[in-house]
């Protein structure tokens, strides 16, 4: 598995690409398109007009769920630890896994995921080639914000944007605000978002 590190802001922003789930792409998006079918409200999190599902698809026991869980959970973990320089027995959960479906016009505003240490997103069913709208970002573009706002002045940008493809997965620590641009496509943008949390800090809390 080869991942870049964007590294923006003095933060880890880490790319990998998943074939395996590109060859997939259809079975998932069939899934959670009849997910939604059944529970049209989902719920309202940063999703603006787009529809957001439960946040435990990784109790899922549809086989297709099952086994796209296990590639988040086993390569984002991995992406985590390495990322904190941990070794690589550390305990490490997905805590939380959950599904967007973006329809024309939909968009998720700015946010973060704290308290949980790591997020992602892993992306389904995307436009691969949206046409640029200004200053640089996409439609349907994940946006990364600076996290020290009071230094903007003084660094190459205040945010960063990535166009994403099949298969792309995000990494990135749970502190860092992001939102996703509007999609204008009549075909819905699929993600997955999920968080991980580490043992130690969860046995922390229980004290």
């Amino acid at each position: 598995m080869k991942a870049e590190n964007r590294h923006h802001f003095g933060v880890p922003i880490l790319e990998v690409q998943l074939p395996e789930v590109r060859a997939r792409s259809e079975e998932i998006r069939q899934f959670l398109e009849k997910l939604r079918d059944e529970d049209t409200d989902g719920i309202q999190r940063s999703n603006q007009r787009g529809w957001h599902s439960g946040d435990f698809l990784h109790h899922s026991k549809e086989p297709v769920m099952q086994w796209l869980t296990e590639q988040i959970f086993q390569v984002g973990s991995r992406l985590a630890l390495h990322a904190e320089r941990k070794p690589p027995e550390t305990e490490i959960f997905l805590s939380s896994l959950w599904a967007n479906i973006n329809d024309f016009g939909a968009w998720n505003a700015p946010h973060a995921h704290l308290p949980c240490e790591w997020s992602g997103c892993l992306y389904i069913d995307v436009d691969e080639n949206p046409t640029e709208e200004n200053a640089g970002i996409c439609p349907g573009d994940i946006m990364f914000f600076d996290p020290i706002p009071v230094g903007a002045p003084y660094r190459p940008a205040p945010t960063v944007s990535y166009t994403p493809k099949i298969g792309t997965m995000y990494v990135f620590p749970g502190y860092l605000l992001h939102m996703v641009a509007p999609h204008y496509n009549e075909r819905p943008r699929i993600s997955m978002a999920f968080n991980f949390r580490f043992g130690e800090n969860l046995t922390h809390i229980a004290r």
